[in-house]
């Protein structure tokens, strides 16, 4: 009965296909003189793609240039063309821009060293933290001096930085010395400028301190009378007898 035996040999092959292990399973019945093998996890987590990478750090990179310093134009000049915004970079901004309101821009000024001068009748505590908020194009040197002057408006308070470095009350502002009033440069990153606005501070709470010392009380000089006595005695002795004479003879004539 050969077809037979070779039917019966072709479903033995089947089954044992069927249940025969496979890769890792296989592997390790295979091996299993050789003792466990390693648990290997049932799934991978799929990592993100490219693609999906590309466009998460798109947005980021998007929302990131409305806001903050940048302290490299050409940097921002490339995020902007890679995201897809070109038309947020001008030119112009190479020498340095602001969208913070309140400020000459450096270009307005044709000045080549990012410097900023804060316009008169304009907050300076304000515009300082507008500043920093951006969106700001400048260098590392600018963002620092920004930083520094923030500081120095937090110790202050915004009321006196803002009479100390400019203010939007007219008044207060005419005030200010030409020389005092705020400018972001990078110019200042090498300099104490914290302790020169500290010093400015101090400086002004002397002025305002009263210096007139207090007046002694005028003492009234007093002049004591003589006793009659003493007074009679000081006069002169011809006087007297004169006196003296006149009221004898009247005495006489009565």
């Amino acid at each position: 009965m050969p077809a037979r035996e070779a039917e019966q040999r072709k479903a033995e092959d089947t089954v044992a296909s069927e249940v025969a292990p496979t890769g890792p399973e296989a592997a390790q019945s295979e091996f299993s003189a050789e003792g466990a093998l390693p648990a290997v996890a049932s799934a991978a987590v799929a990592a993100p793609t490219a693609s999906e990478q590309a466009f998460g750090n798109k947005e980021e990179a998007t929302a990131n240039l409305d806001k903050g310093m940048h302290v490299h134009a050409g940097q921002y000049k490339t995020t902007c063309e890679s995201v897809g915004k070109p038309e947020k970079w001008k030119d112009h901004y190479r020498l340095g821009h602001t969208e913070a309101k309140g400020w000459v821009q450096p270009y307005e000024r044709y000045k080549v060293n990012l410097e900023w001068q804060l316009q008169k009748s304009t907050s300076a505590s304000k515009s300082v933290q507008d500043f920093i908020k951006g969106t700001t194009i400048c260098d590392y040197r600018t963002a620092g001096v920004a930083h520094d002057m923030d500081t120095v408006r937090k110790e202050l308070g915004d009321k006196k930085f803002d009479k100390l470095f400019g203010s939007a009350n007219s008044h207060e502002d005419s005030a200010i010395p030409a020389a005092q009033r705020l400018v972001i440069s990078p110019g200042l990153y090498t300099t104490p400028l914290v302790d020169n606005m500290r010093a400015i501070a101090k400086a002004a709470d002397d002025r305002e301190k009263p210096t007139e010392a207090p007046k002694a009380p005028v003492q009234e000089a007093r002049v004591e009378e003589k006793p009659k006595q003493e007074a009679e005695l000081d006069q002169d002795p011809l006087v007297v007898a004169q006196e003296l004479g006149m009221q004898q003879a009247d005495r006489e004539l009565v």
